[in-house]
């Protein structure tokens, strides 16, 4: 029996079918989100449990995209290979450290309504201690791209 629930493997072996790749052995990734799946093609297939949470993410993929931004205040960022909406599902490269993976809950647009720099400096500040500085020029330069 599977780790996984049934659906998200039968929509990555759906996605894999589709477009002639392999999963690589060895684990997946796993999160709250999605579970991330290595191909033997050097890509990795994230898939998403919900469509709430693919839709912000492939938008935020594709805006980077668009913008050829592939690297950000020193962080690398997987590029969108391809993806399908119906699965819910994204193929990414692959990155090296130090990277950005989830925009799970991104908003695109300059500034989301609720945006409030003090109240995510002060719970952030426990989140990433010392790193609090550079995570901020990351955060403010990514909405200076709209996301």
């Amino acid at each position: 029996m599977s780790e996984f629930p049934n659906d998200l493997t039968g929509r990555r072996d759906d996605y894999c079918q589709s477009r002639q790749s392999t999963l690589a052995p060895g684990p997946p990734g796993s999160g709250l989100e999605a579970i991330v799946w290595p191909t033997l093609e050097g890509s990795m297939l994230k898939v998403h449990r919900h469509r709430h949470t693919f839709a912000p993410e492939l938008a935020a993929y594709q805006r980077l995209g668009d913008r050829n931004v592939t690297r950000l205040q020193g962080f690398e960022f997987p590029q969108l290979l391809d993806h399908d909406s119906e699965l819910h599902i994204l193929e990414l490269s692959f990155v090296s450290p130090p990277y950005i993976l989830d925009f799970v809950e991104v908003h695109l647009r300059n500034r989301p309504e609720s945006y409030d720099l003090d109240r995510i400096e002060t719970e952030s500040r426990g989140q990433f201690g010392r790193d609090w500085p550079e995570v901020r020029r990351l955060l403010e330069a990514l909405m200076q791209i709209g996301i």
